[in-house]
């Protein structure tokens, strides 16, 4: 028997990577400022965003700096 294990969603500071996630489609639940005051996207971990972070964390992300 699977339990329904729920995850932590993601809480990106990494601008780079917020804005490659929102390029690729991803919404975000909430924008917020950490402790430290530093700005942060929060990202539902579904399996589309699961995916996206995965592709970003191996490097093959094309980030565009426009």
């Amino acid at each position: 028997m699977q339990e329904n294990i729920k995850r932590n969603p993601y809480y990106i500071y990494n601008l780079l990577q917020c804005n490659w996630l929102l390029q690729q489609g991803c919404l975000p639940e909430e924008a917020g400022k950490g402790m430290k005051g530093d700005l942060y996207l929060k990202f539902p971990r579904t399996p589309e965003i699961e995916e996206k972070m995965s592709i970003f964390k191996q490097g093959k992300a094309i980030i565009n700096k426009d």
